[in-house]
């Protein structure tokens, strides 16, 4: 990309960036308060299943084929029981994360109509924070389902959500995939293509190593909208930034272990 860019030719102009000064005064996400439901469901299941802790097996299953035949347990403990509360905890962590990502990553306006780009900007960051919300939940209520099986089993109603979630939440990332580009503007066509300004965004090449890795150590932002595709990334060139993705990989790791 960067070969044929060179060979095209260019209009020697200084470059000019707009920002918009109450773009932080209008509401871009959802409050991370909400997550206070999700964290509700995991307390008052995580209670549940102390006050039954004598009701259980002394081995309890964890996980089942298409079957319904048990595939793997293990040995009754506390930890063993409340192993999932604390995955649930690790997932709303993370999608609190993402949230205030959305919320607190760099502004990107156009210089051709800065107006319009910011309102649909903010409807973008808006959907997604919805959709992470909404994510959370469905993971909360999927994973409260599979503990509760542990008491009350119910293999039909547990395979039927187990199916019918991850499905939902793949639906919804498409379809807001499908329904705008990155940045929240909607999807051109070729005629729209063909009429919109000719003004040429800043030049940043410099500071997206490989084309996707942003590295700029004058850009105080910790985390920026993705070059392509949807979603966002962090500045690598910001320490913080280093500590926030070895954050994202430790829940990670320890969400895989508790699981085992």
């Amino acid at each position: 990309m960067k070969k044929i860019k060179g060979s095209l030719t260019t209009v020697e102009a200084p470059q000019r960036v707009k920002i918009d000064t109450t773009f932080r005064q209008n509401k871009l996400t959802y409050s991370n308060y909400w997550f206070l439901i999700h964290i509700a469901i995991i307390a008052a299941v995580a209670i549940i299943s102390i006050l039954n802790y004598k009701a259980l097996p002394n081995v309890i299953p964890i996980k089942y084929d298409l079957q319904g035949h048990v595939t793997s347990s293990v040995p009754k403990t506390y930890l063993s029981v409340l192993a999932i509360n604390l995955v649930q905890l690790g997932i709303i962590a993370l999608m609190m994360l993402v949230n205030w990502s959305i919320k607190s990553s760099k502004q990107q306006l156009t210089t051709s109509n800065p107006g319009q780009f910011a309102a649909e900007n903010i409807q973008f960051r808006r959907k997604w924070s919805l959709f992470t919300l909404v994510t959370g939940l469905l993971l909360t209520i999927l994973f409260a389902f599979i503990q509760i099986n542990m008491f009350v089993s119910n293999l039909v109603l547990l395979t039927a959500i187990s199916f019918i979630t991850p499905v939902v939440i793949v639906l919804g990332v498409v379809w807001l995939s499908l329904t705008g580009r990155q940045g929240g503007g909607k999807i051109r066509n070729h005629q729209e293509d063909r009429e919109r300004s000719k003004e040429q965004p800043v030049n940043d090449d410099d500071h997206w190593k490989l084309g996707f890795i942003y590295f700029n150590a004058n850009d105080p932002s910790l985390t920026i909208e993705k070059r392509y595709g949807i979603g966002w990334t962090i500045n690598f060139a910001r320490p913080l930034s280093w500590v926030l993705l070895l954050f994202i990989i430790a829940i990670v790791v320890i969400s895989i272990v508790l699981s085992q």
